[in-house]
């Protein structure tokens, strides 16, 4: 199983590319299309403690990355879906955010079931 660090840093790296790509390439160029890309460089921020194991940030990073996923599926237009640029990168986006929470989840369930913190001591 992959370490929640760098699921964390995949992530982020998906949410700044993939934000940055759709600021971009938008004529009008809104600032709410960098929200992604500042949740990402968040993200990033929060890696280091992660591969300190603080269980607060973990927690925490969790919780934003469930929040951004669901904040991103949401800002999609289902009654007039159509395959373009901006749709396929909210999909990406938000599927990137799903899976780092399932992973996020896994990992905590693999070192509750141990009991001992032993899963993540050979990067310490």
């Amino acid at each position: 199983m992959l370490h929640p660090y760098l699921i964390n840093t995949i992530n982020a790296l998906v949410l700044i590319v993939a934000g940055l790509i759709g600021y971009f390439t938008n004529e009008a160029k809104p600032p709410t299309a960098l929200i992604v890309p500042f949740v990402g460089f968040l993200l990033l921020a929060c890696t280091y403690h992660l591969r300190k194991h603080n269980k607060f940030v973990f927690n925490t990073v969790t919780a934003l990355t469930l929040l951004t996923g669901l904040l991103i599926l949401w800002s999609t237009d289902t009654d007039y879906f159509v395959w373009n640029r901006r749709q396929i990168l909210l999909l990406l986006t938000g599927l990137s955010c799903f899976t780092a929470v399932i992973f996020y989840v896994a990992s905590f369930i693999k070192e509750r079931r141990t009991r001992d913190n032993t899963i993540y001591k050979d990067d310490l």
